[in-house]
């Protein structure tokens, strides 16, 4: 099951990432739900990797308002999951066969994160060090298996999505399946010395394009005799950098391909010289190609949509009171 996967996967970062939080009051009571307690400890601990992310991404005048946003979220996620959890242990005496199947795939989850961590001693030193107790880590996984069966039922079940919509997704976001044309090129850009006439600066370009006729090396001849931007690398323009390059001159060069070396081109600047280094032709992307990201994207909005319908119409019978 995936759901196993991921909680394996963030368990074991825990161990290694959850730090020790030291805050007055962390057993005080904020929310209860049908009576079942949601504490200070429960709603920081939901926000620490976000709080983690917000303090690099955002000044400090700022942080403080993102946090309330941030605890605040996580409030109404730890309800959601009380809700969640409260309504999944009633599969329990609907099924008695399904607490026997989850308990085998939290054994198994248990095994796969002692492995992972080396042995059974280790796994527990780990634990201890970091403040987490691996009965209460289990209990969650348990809970998270149960709400993983009745959103099978509740939700999964009831998204479909058809052909046509992905068809119709398809053709509404073209332009976010459509990749532009780009190339890289190697540059010389021969410039008019001030004493110098012209026409000596073109005959020295024609020169040098005669000279890698004659195949000498590009790169080497940029270092020595070109005047333009990254001479000191050869005269290599990449793919991104390609973009900022003058639209003219790109232009005039866009019909070339892979290895062409382009003639003598003048410009304000003086007499350019390009070598087409790779082509990356513009695309767009084939409906059969990317049908099943649709498809995906499609299910991820409409299971957003139907959770938040089915919490809904959980909460109706919830009494959720807030401290």
């Amino acid at each position: 099951m995936s759901i196993l996967k991921l909680s394996l996967a963030f368990f074991v970062m825990q161990l290694f990432c959850l730090h020790q939080i030291n805050a007055e009051n962390l057993n005080a009571v904020r929310v209860v739900v049908n009576g079942e307690i949601i504490t200070e400890f429960d709603i920081k601990k939901r926000s620490y990797e976000a709080f983690k992310i917000a303090s690099q991404k955002y000044s400090e005048s700022e942080l403080e308002s993102i946090k309330q946003e941030i605890s605040q979220n996580a409030v109404d996620e730890l309800i959601d999951r009380k809700i969640l959890v409260q309504e999944a242990q009633k599969l329990l005496i609907e099924k008695p066969e399904l607490s026997e199947q989850i308990e085998k795939s939290v054994d198994s989850f248990v095994k796969g994160a002692v492995d992972q961590v080396g042995s059974l001693d280790k796994f527990y030193a780990l634990a201890n060090k970091q403040g987490i107790n691996p009965l209460k880590k289990r209990a969650e996984l348990k809970d998270d298996l149960l709400i993983e069966e009745i959103m099978r039922e509740n939700v999964y079940s009831k998204i479909i999505v058809t052909p046509r919509e992905i068809k119709h997704y398809y053709r509404d976001h073209i332009d976010e399946f459509s990749r532009k044309g780009s190339m890289s090129f190697r540059h010389i850009l021969v410039k008019s010395p001030r004493d110098s006439s012209d026409e000596d600066s073109k005959a020295a370009a024609e020169e040098l394009l005669n000279r890698l006729k004659n195949n000498e090396d590009f790169g080497a001849l940029a270092k020595e005799h070109s005047r333009g931007p990254h001479a000191d690398r050869g005269g290599l323009w990449g793919f991104d950098e390609a973009t900022g390059f003058r639209k003219d001159l790109v232009d005039a060069i866009s019909h070339l391909k892979e290895g062409a070396i382009s003639p003598v081109i003048k410009s304000s600047l003086g007499y350019h010289i390009f070598k087409i280094e790779e082509v990356i032709p513009a695309q767009t992307l084939s409906f059969m190609k990317v049908q099943e990201e649709i498809r995906s994207t499609l299910f991820r909005e409409e299971f957003v949509k139907k959770k938040k319908e089915y919490l809904k119409k959980l909460r109706e019978n919830v009494v959720i009171k807030r401290y």
